[in-house]
């Protein structure tokens, strides 16, 4: 075998997951403009419980970490859900092939874009395998103990970054902690653009972008409201982290703030007044339009 052939072999990608016709290879230099997919996987059990893997202590990045997922660079000529079902396999031993996407992310700084999914397993929990060089221990997290357990010291953060969210959304309201979804990243989707009319109230106008996280639901049922900030233009959809949550106290529901993330590409031209730290003050005073009618707190 040519050392080709022994390489990492990737199809490329641009930022909005469409495939191009290019090969990129492992460890070498990927052009600008150019992405390869990573496919990471969410194991839940039909009992609640997460499926929590140890990395392999040798691991350059995050040895001996823990993470809530399984999963891996997408390999040339796969889609990221036949990656997906192959990195569970390989980890874990298990086979699963129903899947539900719950985000996709396109990063600049790596040349990446994860795309994550869950899976609803009812497996014999004893029976989770060891992939060499990549896992070396494992456990099931329980429903209530998966925010404490999540937001360890030996978890992986950029990981946690993207999962959150969704814990978040399957988590029993009660038991939610506001302040976790802090610095999460999560996809938006604006269906209330900056300058738009409110749909019922004919006297609000919107002056900032006004949309939702997509696949991630609030205690309502419906996808989780969110106010995004640092974007002087109407768009459509954005890739952003969350830096505060408006809590409702005479409401079903809380509102994210979120702003545009520096090392990630949302494919959108943010405009000319850009600004990504707010304070308390400057938060309430722009989403006032709407909050007013609320009794409500940031907590940041």
């Amino acid at each position: 075998m040519d050392s080709f052939q022994a390489k990492e072999v990737w199809d490329a990608y641009d930022c909005k997951g469409k495939r191009l016709n290019d090969t990129l290879i492992r460890g070498e230099f990927i052009p600008d403009g150019m992405y390869h997919l990573v496919a990471e996987v969410v194991i839940r059990h039909k009992d609640g419980s997460f499926l929590a893997m140890q990395r392999d202590f040798r691991k350059k990045n995050y040895g001996g970490f823990w993470e809530i997922s399984a999963g891996g660079a997408v390999q040339k000529g796969e889609t990221a859900l036949e990656g997906a079902v192959r990195e569970l396999f390989e980890e874990t031993g298990i086979a699963c092939n129903e899947f539900s996407p719950i985000y996709s992310i396109c990063y600049d700084d790596t040349q990446s874009i994860h795309c994550g999914f869950v899976c609803t397993v009812d497996c014999n929990k004893d029976t989770i395998v060891f992939q060499k060089g990549e896992t070396v221990d494992y456990c099931w997290v329980k429903t209530e103990d998966i925010f404490d357990f999540v937001m360890k010291d030996d978890y992986v953060d950029c990981q946690r970054a993207r999962i959150m969210p969704y814990i978040y959304s399957v988590a029993d309201g009660e038991k939610r902690k506001i302040n976790s979804i802090i610095g999460s990243v999560v996809s938006v989707k604006i269906d209330r653009p900056l300058g738009s009319v409110h749909p019922k109230h004919s006297d609000i106008i919107y002056p900032i972008n006004y949309g939702f996280a997509e696949n991630i639901f609030a205690d309502d049922g419906e996808e989780q409201d969110v106010y995004v900030l640092g974007v002087d233009k109407p768009i459509q959809k954005m890739i952003g982290r969350v830096v505060a949550v408006i809590k409702r106290n005479d409401d079903v529901e809380n509102k994210w703030v979120v702003v545009p993330c520096k090392n990630i590409n949302s494919s959108v031209q943010f405009g000319t007044n850009v600004n990504l730290n707010f304070s308390k003050e400057e938060i309430y005073n722009t989403v006032h339009f709407q909050e007013q009618y609320f009794d409500n707190e940031i907590i940041m």
